[in-house]
């Protein structure tokens, strides 16, 4: 049998983001740096705040993940995701459970674009002799530090950044409600390095991730990227397995 996430989206209804259509512009994000952490965590702890639509991942996992774009349809900034490892259908994702954004306008843009829900807090990457290291202060106060230690070069086809899934409240059939919607970014890599993952701080609360805490360590990447935001192509119903109830917006990524 398989296993499904267990949230009560009740739960966290009011305070999902809200998309004012699905008709989301692309933004193309040139040189981009995106440094990715992944450490297991507790499968009990983990499937209550995954919709049941979605599998959890065996084992749990959560990806800590900065993007550090210079270039963007509203100025340079740097976003920081905590993204819960789970699958829709076959599929890899990574669920978005929090996210801040170092300009109002970058989190702005991302909650009305993808219902990525993005707060306005200083989010700074940055490289040292033996670690790159990335941190989230939120009014005075860290709420994630982390870091990629000892890296290594290695070659972009080795990493493998997995798609995202964000929840948020969307207008479909003329009815607002939420949705879990798709974001499949595309890289272009120029160059790629890996390491272990350290987390030091890491404030669940600030995250809506509940009891979660990370754990083991898997692996952790960064790279110099051409990305994007591409335009939404599938939205998913919460409740129901994805093979139920997926809905294609448009054929492709650039599709009017």
């Amino acid at each position: 049998m398989p296993l499904f996430g267990q949230l009560d989206l009740a739960t966290i209804a009011p305070r999902l983001p809200t998309l004012p259509d699905l008709d989301t512009r692309a933004w193309v994000l040139p040189g981009a740096e995106t440094m990715q952490l992944l450490m297991e965590t507790s499968r009990t702890a983990a499937d209550p705040l995954l919709p049941k639509a979605m599998h959890p991942a065996v084992p749990s996992y959560l990806a800590f993940s900065f993007l550090r774009c210079p270039e963007s349809p509203v100025g340079p900034f740097t976003l920081a995701t905590v993204r819960l490892g789970s699958r829709a259908g076959a599929h890899p994702r990574g669920l978005v459970l929090g996210a801040y954004a170092s300009t109002q306008e970058a989190a702005d843009g991302l909650r009305r674009g993808w219902g990525i829900p993005a707060q306005a807090a200083t989010v700074r990457l940055r490289r040292h002799h033996d670690r790159i290291s990335g941190e989230v202060i939120r009014e005075g106060a860290t709420v994630l530090d982390c870091a990629l230690v000892n890296p290594e070069a290695i070659s972009g086809s080795d990493v493998q950044l997995i798609n995202w899934v964000t929840m948020a409240n969307a207008p479909l059939d003329g009815t607002t409600a939420p949705l879990l919607i798709q974001v499949d970014p595309k890289y272009t890599f120029h160059k790629a390095e890996r390491g272990r993952p350290e987390v030091r701080v890491f404030d669940a609360a600030a995250w809506n991730a509940g009891p979660l805490r990370p754990t083991n360590p898997i692996v952790a990447t960064i790279a110099m990227v051409d990305t994007d935001l591409p335009r939404i192509r599938f939205v998913m119903d919460p409740v129901k397995p994805v093979y139920q109830g997926t809905r294609r917006i448009r054929e492709s990524r650039t599709d009017e």
